[in-house]
């Protein structure tokens, strides 16, 4: 969406170090896992706070040469999906929470020039941000104490 929210682990210091230590493979694999657990957590809230509305969603069109098509788009919240994304960066893990084809939920969010704003997804993000952050940790703490237990076996 246009309106992109980032969360960002500081103040673990300690942290940090240990996943240094553990090497940039383990590292990205428990990035990963972390990053992918706190997007769910994102995707389920917006899910649950995203509108419902009770019109049909089939859209039915008559193409220029006389035919007639139609799609069905589905309701918001079934639209709503955690997708990977590639990173940028090397060992950077980047996943997104998206409306995939549900373009309109763009417009209840942001509002258009007939309709004002009515904020679903970002307040919804902000209302989790710390759980999401709780989840990143944990995960990582828990990747952190596998290697130190593989490498104790080792």
């Amino acid at each position: 969406m246009a309106g992109r929210r980032s969360f960002s682990l500081q103040g673990a210091k300690a942290l940090n170090a240990a996943l240094k230590d553990l090497g940039p493979e383990t590292a990205t694999k428990a990035g990963a896992t972390a990053s992918r657990k706190a997007a769910n957590i994102m995707r389920d809230a917006a899910q649950e706070a995203a509108p419902r509305g009770t019109q049909p969603t089939t859209k039915k069109w008559r193409n220029k040469d006389g035919t007639q098509q139609e799609a069905d788009y589905g309701r918001l919240h079934e639209n709503i999906k955690t997708r990977k994304q590639k990173a940028r960066k090397a060992h950077t893990i980047r996943y997104i929470v998206t409306t995939n084809n549900a373009f309109w939920g763009r417009f209840s969010e942001f509002g258009t020039e007939h309709e004002p704003a009515r904020p679903w997804f970002g307040p919804a993000i902000e209302q989790i941000a710390g759980k999401v952050v709780d989840a990143i940790s944990d995960e990582l703490g828990r990747a952190i104490d596998r290697a130190a237990r593989k490498a104790r076996k080792s």
